[in-house]
């Protein structure tokens, strides 16, 4: 068992991290001990030492910290009463697992400069606020005063990239802190543009070590997006392409010769074990939880008889540990548990409701679980909402699909809906839908460019006359450069 995995010290670290004698070193390395365990046994003993005001602020604060790194679990009514409680401590905590659901709370405090939780709240942006309503609480804090906030609104744009927010990481790659131009230049490899590729590669010569390292991996990643495109491109669109990466054309490198693959690890049957064996697993909390996940996905789960099926479901689908459950979904699947992958997306973990969504794509098609997942996906952020609709179209009566899905492609905030619904409307063969959609090719981005590359390949795959507009031309973005040079010839 690796040390930092485990959980049979899990007690014996928590007594050590709320130890009012414990030196201040020894306290710091089993909070991280504990981190490392992500053991649910220790979500409550933490969040009471979070919540003990007898605590010294230290303990209290690095406690909240280890929570906050792994749990998903918690109640709306919790998060709402710790806010409200005018300890700062504890509303840090609050802030630390808000979610879409407590957007009123968050959003102001994000948005307020003099808020002491300011940070705190614009790193809380960083899941499950991928609507363009919440884009500019993060681009405005590129300008703040502050440049530890405005590295914090770097680093959480990262996860939804918005186009609007390039001009505002380019100055934040360019500041005089070191530290903040790494961030940002970090976040800026998920720029696929002439203007930032450029920009990057010239920072590669910086003084600076932090910056200089952050520079050339973000100029290699953007470099090879570049070169991939120029050197994959159909022959027809190929001239289209290059002369697109003209004014970058420099900075690239010219095809390479293809290597051999790497031969392929033949995959390792799986491990048959008996009830018993599976039982005894599931009872100990203790075990290496890399070992454990990794344990339960090896196992020939088909071999075991319908009576043995039934009573190992009750323990996995409600084992106290969410790693177990959200395991639980690749072996329900396997059964053609329906009713309980359903119970599973109610799971008050994320991890596991986004895994039973995942799964229930598999099994046959059932108008319950259409109705299941629409109703799922009207509250759902993020990954877990685009597996809500692909499950919902999967089970879903076509004509009923096609109806919604053109809906959302027009209307829905959430642009991984939005892309999500086009592709979806191609997958039904829906030309005609798809063709009345041509109107989104006007919009200005949302976040970014993937509704109008996601409309344009499915009008190129039914080889529509739809004439793009012309300003896509004039848009300064490899991904829908290549999308419309293919298109367009």
């Amino acid at each position: 068992m690796a040390a930092e995995h485990d959980r049979t010290r899990t007690f014996e670290l928590l007594a050590r991290a709320g130890g009012a004698d414990t030196p201040a070193p020894d306290r710091t390395a089993a909070l991280e001990a504990l981190a490392a365990l992500e053991d649910y046994r220790a979500v409550e003993p933490l969040t009471a030492m979070m919540l003990d005001a007898e605590l010294p602020e230290p303990i209290r604060t690095q406690a909240s910290d280890v929570v906050v790194a792994y749990q998903d679990a918690v109640a709306a009514e919790a998060l709402r009463t710790w806010w409200g409680s005018g300890d700062p401590i504890v509303m840090r905590h609050a802030l630390g697992l808000m979610g879409r659901a407590e957007a009123d709370l968050l959003i102001p405090v994000a948005a307020d400069d003099a808020h002491p939780l300011q940070a705190d709240a614009l790193a809380g942006m960083g899941f499950g606020f991928g609507e363009p309503e919440f884009m500019p609480v993060l681009i405005r804090a590129l300008d703040h005063r502050d440049r530890d906030i405005r590295a914090v609104a770097a680093e959480t744009l990262l996860w939804e990239e918005p186009v609007a927010a390039e001009e505002g990481l380019l100055a934040a790659a360019r500041d005089r802190s070191a530290e903040l131009a790494a961030v940002a230049v970090n976040t800026l490899r998920y720029y696929p543009t002439r203007r930032v590729l450029r920009a990057v590669a010239e920072l590669r010569d910086s003084n600076e070590r932090e910056l200089r390292a952050a520079a050339l991996e973000t100029f290699e990643d953007l470099r090879a997006q570049f070169e991939s495109s120029v050197h994959t491109a159909g022959a027809k669109e190929a001239a289209a392409v290059r002369e697109w990466v003209r004014p970058v054309a420099d900075l690239l490198r010219p095809p390479r010769p293809d290597h051999p693959p790497h031969p392929s690890t033949p995959p390792r049957p799986p491990d048959v074990l008996s009830e018993h064996a599976v039982i005894a697993i599931l009872d100990n909390p203790d075990q290496d939880w890399l070992e454990l996940t990794g344990t339960l996905r090896r196992i020939d789960w088909s071999a075991y008889d319908s009576g043995a099926r039934t009573r190992l479901t009750g323990r996995l689908a409600t084992h106290p540990d969410p790693l177990v459950r959200e395991c639980a979904a690749a072996v329900l699947v396997g059964w053609s548990d329906a009713d309980t992958l359903l119970v599973l997306t109610a799971d008050p973990s994320l991890s596991v409701r986004k895994a039973a969504m995942y799964s229930l794509i598999l099994l046959p098609v059932d108008p319950g679980i259409a109705t299941a997942a629409w109703q799922y996906l009207a509250t759902a952020t993020g990954t877990t909402a685009y597996e809500a609709l692909r499950t919902y179209v999967a089970h879903a009566p076509a004509a009923e699909a096609i109806d919604r899905l053109v809906e959302l492609a027009r209307t829905d905030p959430r642009e991984v809906i939005r892309h999500t619904a086009i592709h979806s409307l191609g997958d039904l063969d829906a030309a005609d839908p798809i063709r009345a959609l041509a109107p989104v090719l006007h919009e200005q981005p949302g976040i970014t460019w993937s509704a109008h590359i996601a409309l344009l390949n499915e009008l190129g795959e039914l080889g529509s006359p739809v004439r793009p507009p012309a300003y896509l031309a004039t848009v300064d973005n490899l991904d829908l450069a290549c999308t419309l040079a293919e298109y367009q010839n």
